[in-house]
């Protein structure tokens, strides 16, 4: 009976597809309310008015094959990563390992550890940008700090606050910071050959305020649940399937061959971040990639523990269908934003949203930004497709109103990577709750006053900024 009650509970709270495709007929039916346009350095071009005819109608339906079609890329990261997964699973390096990682760090140093991967997480979203690259190491970390004896709640809270909240401040943010620089270097607001990390010095300011912040909200909550686990948000929900049991010592002691397999998951991170940061011989790694990599881990791991090329082969079918919901639910949520591109109204909303902030004071400018890329960031959830977008039209209208060209950015940066954490038409946010097996609505519960917090935080550097000539 107990079994069945927990099941039940692992099904509380919204189905994402459920919310999703709702949004996708929302999306679908506003094509024919909204005036189409056209927007290119820009200049607003109208369109004619979409017709209510079958094929428009029809683009509700097509939203969610195109959907997984644009985010193929993402979606053969998730299956070939769950695939990999699970024959580090059944090698037992994965266990064990973490069992030997809890060990040492033992019981006084749990927090410790918990911090330390905040920050590496924040550090990898803020200065490298990465988001969905860091899909292979979620379930790890998840289950590790399960083993630490946190709830899944504090696991993917470490992920995804420690992640977005980095790529929020993006000291060096190729895709947000670094994309709206270049817009300005071709519009002539900045000179040629600026340096497109320009006013670095205030962002890592922001990015050690929004880490520590990130960080003492998560372990006040961690450190309240693990005393109680009563006080839990997540409690009653199943998570025994990915929950690894801390062992004495004896009884998961790690095997050379096990060693050899996180060796190479190390080397895969490894060669993840050098790949995509720098290259091999002048070609620079793409998501494509790190997914081959992965594969070809998981395949060495296969060899190296042993297992039958045919075991090899059924682990990496059954990791994959495991990660199959996880994986659909990134093309459903890119459908949001096809629907309504097909239907051109995106342009429409980006321009119209722009134009309310002519007349109105510099900080009204900048908190407008904010506010208005945090509602776009539902409809186009890509920060550098929404910087080439929104930067030929936020700097000429920012800089009219009194604000710099960086502190514009700025304004930009906090409304893309604010409301990653809360959208829930950005599948990757959706990813990661489901490594921990987190609901949605669980998940808003939690970060609600976080976000309140980190908005304004934002307000605040933002005051500093306009008041500094920033």
């Amino acid at each position: 009976m107990g079994k069945k009650t927990e099941k039940k509970n692992t099904n509380t709270g919204i189905n994402p597809f459920v919310l999703i495709f709702f949004v996708v007929v929302v999306g679908g039916l506003l094509v024919f309310l909204i005036p189409p346009g056209n927007l290119v350095d820009g200049v607003y071009t109208a369109l004619p008015r979409n017709e209510l005819n079958f094929n428009n109608l029809f683009n509700i339906f097509r939203a969610i094959p195109y959907g997984i079609k644009d985010s193929a890329n993402i979606v053969i990261l998730i299956l070939i990563v769950g695939g990999a997964l699970e024959i580090y699973k059944r090698s037992g390096a994965v266990d064990n390992g973490i069992n030997t990682l809890v060990r040492r760090f033992g019981e006084r140093s749990h927090l410790a550890l918990l911090i330390v991967l905040i920050v590496v997480f924040s550090a990898i979203g803020g200065f490298l940008g990465w988001i969905e690259t860091l899909v292979p190491f979620v379930p790890l970390v998840v289950a590790t700090v399960l083993a630490l004896g946190y709830d899944s709640m504090t696991a993917v809270a470490v992920c995804i606050v420690g992640t977005m909240g980095g790529f929020m401040a993006g000291p060096t943010n190729l895709y947000t910071v670094a994309v709206c620089n270049e817009v300005a270097i071709d519009l002539g607001i900045l000179p040629e050959g600026s340096d497109l990390f320009a006013g670095l010095g205030l962002r890592v300011v922001v990015w050690a305020a929004i880490t520590a912040v990130s960080a003492v909200y998560i372990c006040i909550y961690a450190v309240r649940t693990r005393r109680d686990p009563s006080k839990s948000m997540v409690a009653g929900i199943d998570v025994s399937d990915i929950t690894i049991t801390v062992k004495e010592a004896e009884d998961s002691k790690l095997t050379g061959r096990q060693i050899v397999v996180l060796l190479t998951i190390v080397a895969a991170l490894l060669l993840s971040i050098w790949g995509m940061k720098y290259g091999f011989d002048g070609v620079t790694w793409a998501v494509d990639d790190v997914a081959a990599i992965f594969l070809v881990s998981g395949l060495v791991s296969g060899v190296v523990a042993k297992m039958k090329a045919s075991d090899i082969c059924d682990a990496l079918i059954d990791g994959a269908k495991g990660a199959i919901g996880g994986a659909l639910v990134v093309g459903l949520a890119r459908g949001v934003y096809w629907v309504m591109n097909a239907g051109n109204i995106l342009n429409t909303i980006v321009y119209y949203a722009i134009e309310l902030l002519e007349g109105t004071s510099p900080m009204v400018a900048a908190i407008g930004i904010v506010i208005i890329v945090c509602f776009l960031d539902g409809l186009i959830p890509s920060g550098s497709g929404k910087g080439v977008l929104l930067a030929p039209l936020m700097f000429p209208i920012g800089i009219s109103l009194g604000l710099s060209a960086q502190t514009t950015v700025l304004a930009y940066q906090f409304g893309d990577g604010l409301t990653n954490m809360s959208w829930f038409s950005y599948g990757t946010l959706l990813i990661f709750l489901n490594y921990g097996k987190v609901p949605l609505n669980k998940w808003w519960k939690f970060f609600t006053p976080l976000m309140i917090i980190f908005l304004l935080m934002s307000f605040g550097f933002l005051a500093f900024a306009i008041n500094t000539g920033y």
